[in-house]
């Protein structure tokens, strides 16, 4: 039966184009309009399911490679050779998937060569990147003969590569460890935020032990996986003794991860009856109880097989039938769980178990689970399209199939049958299903964004700052020096600087804050006359409102029409007609007046701001936006106008900075005083003027 006739083969193909195709609409919006659309990542939790799994997932599952080819080539249980190709491309691929949901993740993600130059050898991510390319490398370089062996030109390089199979393993085995173990490594920073029965200082220990139990169990559930779909028998034999190790290996981890409770003093909060002690249990039993007890069970169903059967040798055959008695059903299922519940425990490490500390319950966005999926299909597709164009099994399936052409009458020329949808044809057509799915998730996703929870902003508040000359260019550097300051201490400071009043702005909360000096941007723009060039609308009875009386939220759009306000202000019931003047049209928005009829609204001709008409009138957009659509305009135009090289003005650090003399007082600071307005002497009026003096620059 080829793949054409075969069903499963037809049907998990399409499914694994059809999340391609989702996953690769959701890809472009990321790389275009970044994490914050197409993710429910915040700052409290910075790392999601892309980290969780793709990454931490992938390099676990990746993990029967090493242990496979220390097996075979340190071992010497060349019985298992006949598994070691699938092994490694699982392994292969695996790690592609760690590069991929890296380069997904990353905010910069073209700085992902920097670690190769630049050496932090203090940090456990340097080793755990140096480690997954160089491993990456060595997987590509033992698997290169499998695919080199098509070629007859590459059979000296083939003979080279084979030579070297020793020196790989070994280096591999070397590299495969140190990153493993290091991933704990790197979470043994984060214990404060960790719930205890999760956080170790055995946590490298921990991560080493279930990458080789993990490892033995992802070759068992491939092996699995791949027979069932291309309806081949299992490597039962083979298996087997990898479920025996797997045993010993699970039980090493099950020992040492209570005994460290133990010694702690943390055993007793799995019993405590909370949510976290049930997902410990789940995990626990998922990962180690459950898979140790089917694996004893198709032990001993095995022996009582053959204690039935006289003569039954000490190794059955590969191609032994399946059978109840012989504990296939448990090697099956004590496989998958083993896999899911170790993947489980990457992610209770990698975010879950910090929810207890934090309080910051994350729940990935349906854009990031299809991101997910589809790197996992991607990499499947390949899996698929090796195993049935190389010889990564000692039997190669049959060919895939082609397009066959429409059945022809030879006589007439007329059309008498139905053509065969060819591989080609349904991966094209599942791929556009996905497209058009993966257009309609991401609309959704960003309109949940949009609608998600408020993010109220602080009133700007005053703080005295001292402004000095930057040394490396143009225009000024801004320090906060205390929280308010009288008129009189504006003289001049050591180092050429002078105490001015400054505002700070909320930057997203958390306390964070940007440093603004209205007084010189007023001074800049041509003094009070200048004010209607940033507030460009003002509520009644009132001159240059704050940018946050309208803009009331960090993110989402803000109503600003008060109608009842109105209805009392212009007499009741009566005042209708004020508003809706035509009778006859549905009395809505989109319908009444104008507000800028009534209200005071800076002339177009002498305002910065520019209408976007992305919503109805009297919407107001997020704050954020406000301020970006403001500023950044602002501050490119005068980087076009000075025509320097030194373009700090448009920098992300040239307002919002982390970096001052006190930080805590910069972020935890409590509400301000209005401080008295700075005199305006000739050189204050100097220092505003001076190219580029209006903004802070980077510290």
């Amino acid at each position: 039966m080829t793949p054409a006739q075969n069903p499963r083969v037809i049907v998990t193909k399409t499914v694994l184009w059809f999340l391609v195709g989702v996953a690769a609409v959701v890809a472009v919006v990321r790389f275009a309009r970044g994490l914050g659309v197409t993710t429910a990542l915040t700052d409290a939790n910075p790392w999601g399911m892309w980290v969780g799994f793709d990454v931490m997932g992938g390099v676990a599952l990746a993990a029967g490679g090493f242990v496979l080819a220390a097996t075979v080539y340190i071992f010497r249980r060349e019985h298992y050779h006949v598994i070691i190709r699938p092994a490694i491309l699982t392994a292969f691929l695996g790690y592609l998937a760690v590069i991929i949901g890296l380069m997904v993740d990353l905010g910069r993600p073209w700085n992902i060569w920097r670690p190769m130059l630049y050496w932090n050898l203090h940090s456990p991510l340097f080793e755990v990147a140096m480690c997954v390319m160089l491993y990456t490398t060595v997987l590509a370089l033992e698997f290169a003969p499998v695919v080199l062996e098509r070629f007859a030109w590459a059979v000296p390089i083939i003979r080279l590569l084979r030579r070297l199979t020793l020196p790989l393993v070994i280096v591999g085995i070397a590299l495969s460890t140190l990153h493993q173990s290091s991933l704990g490594t790197l979470f043994l920073l984060s214990g404060a935020r960790m719930h205890p029965l999760w956080f170790s200082p055995l946590l490298p220990l921990l991560f080493l032990v279930s990458a080789v139990g993990l490892g033995l169990g992802m070759v068992t559930v491939e092996s699995l996986v791949t027979s069932w779909l291309y309806r081949r028998e299992p490597e039962w034999a083979l298996l087997r003794g990898l479920t025996r190790a797997a045993t010993v290996v699970l039980s090493l981890y099950l020992v040492v991860r209570l005994g460290d409770l133990v010694a702690r003093g943390e055993l007793g909060r799995a019993f405590d009856g909370s949510w976290f002690a049930a997902l410990f249990w789940v995990e626990m039993s998922m990962s180690t109880l459950a898979p140790i007890a089917l694996f004893l069970r198709a032990a001993k169903d095995t022996w009582a097989t053959r204690a039935r059967v006289p003569g039954q040798g000490s190794r059955p055959e590969a191609g032994s039938g399946p059978g109840k008695d012989d504990g296939h059903w448990a090697i099956t299922w004590g496989a998958f769980l083993m896999t899911a519940g170790f993947v489980l425990h990457r992610a209770d490490v990698g975010g879950i178990s910090h929810i207890a500390v934090t309080g910051q319950v994350y729940v990935p966005a349906p854009t990031e689970v299809a991101v997910s999926l589809g790197i996992v299909s991607g990499l499947a597709l390949i899996f698929l399209f090796f195993v049935e164009n190389l010889k990564v099994w000692e039997e190669p399936p049959p060919a895939t199939d082609h397009f066959t052409p429409a059945a022809m009458d030879p006589v007439s020329s007329q059309y008498i049958g139905s053509p065969w949808l060819g591989e080609g044809q349904r991966a094209a057509l599942a791929v556009i299903c996905g497209v058009v799915i993966g257009i309609a998730l991401v609309e959704a996703q960003v309109e949940s964004r949009r609608r998600s929870a408020a993010r109220p902003i602080h009133p700007p508040r005053s703080a005295a700052v001292e402004v000095t000359p930057r040394a490396e260019g143009r225009g000024h550097r801004f320090e906060i020096v205390s929280p308010t300051v009288p008129a009189a201490m504006t003289e001049a400071v050591a180092g050429g600087g002078r105490l001015q009043d400054a505002l700070l702005i909320d930057s997203g909360g958390e306390g964070r804050l940007v440093l603004f000096p209205h007084v010189a941007h007023q001074r800049r723009l041509g003094g009070e006359a200048s004010c209607a060039s940033c507030h460009h609308r003002n509520v009644p009875l009132d001159r240059a409102t704050s940018c946050s009386r309208c803009h009331r939220d960090m993110y989402r759009w803000t109503d600003t029409f008060d109608h009842r306000r109105h209805v009392t202000a212009h007499g009741q019931s009566l005042s209708c007609a004020v508003c809706h003047q035509d009778r006859a049209a549905a009395r809505s928005r989109a319908g009444s007046k104008a507000c800028a009829s009534c209200h005071q609204e800076a002339p177009p001709h002498l305002t910065r701001v520019r209408a976007t008409h992305e919503a109805e009138p009297g919407l107001a957009p997020g704050y954020v936006k406000a301020m970006h659509g403001l500023c950044l305009g602002c501050h490119r135009e005068e980087e076009s106008e000075v025509a320097v090289a030194d373009r700090y003005l448009s920098r992300c650090t040239t307002c919002h900075r982390n970096e001052f003399a006190s930080d805590l007082e910069m972020r935890r600071r409590p509400p301000f005083a209005v401080v008295a307005t700075t005199s305006n002497a000739p050189e204050d009026a100097g220092e505003a003027r001076d190219g580029g003096g209006t903004t802070g620059g980077s510290p």
